[in-house]
């Protein structure tokens, strides 16, 4: 699939510029990188959100700005830390023959019999990884497939992540990707300790049952009634 982005080109000027800029619902930018000289611009707020969604970090897109067209990834943005909104991106230009190394994001998919079956909790540690490979080879996305998971304390680590050989992971092999494990309130008992409990919850009942006084039982003569002291007996 195929990511055109246009563009129109900016004068580095005031601040107020850039204020300018946001207003009328574009996000300023910049084009850098290998033989690129460096070109200001600004995109329209909904066009860059889309290239964000489909394109992402790890697919190439092709920005038409001051009369050319620049093949590029997406290097970095930003948000505002209120609002979320996008306030700058920055594109960096590629090399279809040089190794580029970005970030590719992490598609957890499958079902767990673990997590289905026996109410396991799945734990994700990583949305995203660092590749390096030729512009051409970029996976938009890395599968994890979590239906390997079938006991608890199952993990995935880096290095079980499978991709084409020409892509190269630079993360550290052994940082974790995905684990199973028993959820804090829920206890794991074993065949025996249910049977110890069964045994001992059947003998408590008993025990109740032999303590039970039976229905219509006489109460002893001169019994004290509730409140006072019982009265002796009147001879006639």
């Amino acid at each position: 699939m195929e990511f055109i982005l246009e563009a129109n080109e900016r004068k580095v000027d005031k601040q107020s510029q850039l204020t300018d800029i946001r207003t009328g619902k574009r996000v300023p930018g910049i084009v850098y990188g290998f033989s690129q000289k460096p070109i200001s611009m600004d995109v329209d707020y909904r066009e860059l959100l889309k290239i964000l969604k489909e394109a992402g970090t790890s697919n190439v897109v092709t920005v038409k700005v001051a009369g050319k067209e620049i093949k590029v990834i997406v290097r970095e943005y930003q948000q505002d830390p209120v609002t979320d909104k996008l306030t700058h991106v920055d594109f960096m230009a590629i090399d279809a023959k040089k190794i580029v190394e970005t970030k590719v994001p992490l598609e957890f998919i499958g079902i767990s019999k673990v997590v289905r079956e026996q109410g396991a909790q799945l734990n994700k540690k990583a949305f995203t990884v660092d590749v390096q490979c030729l512009p051409a080879d970029l996976p938009a996305k890395i599968d994890v497939d979590v239906s390997i998971f079938t006991e608890m304390g199952q993990k995935l680590v880096i290095s079980d992540l499978v991709v084409d050989e020409k892509v190269t992971i630079m993360n550290d092999p052994n940082n974790p990707v995905a684990n199973v494990t028993v959820p804090k309130k829920m206890v794991i008992k074993t065949a025996a300790e249910e049977a110890e409990e069964a045994a001992a919850a059947a003998e408590a009942e008993e025990g109740a049952e032999g303590e039970a006084k039976p229905e219509g039982e006489a109460k002893p003569e001169g019994e004290a009634k509730p409140g006072g002291e019982a009265k002796p007996e009147e001879k006639k």
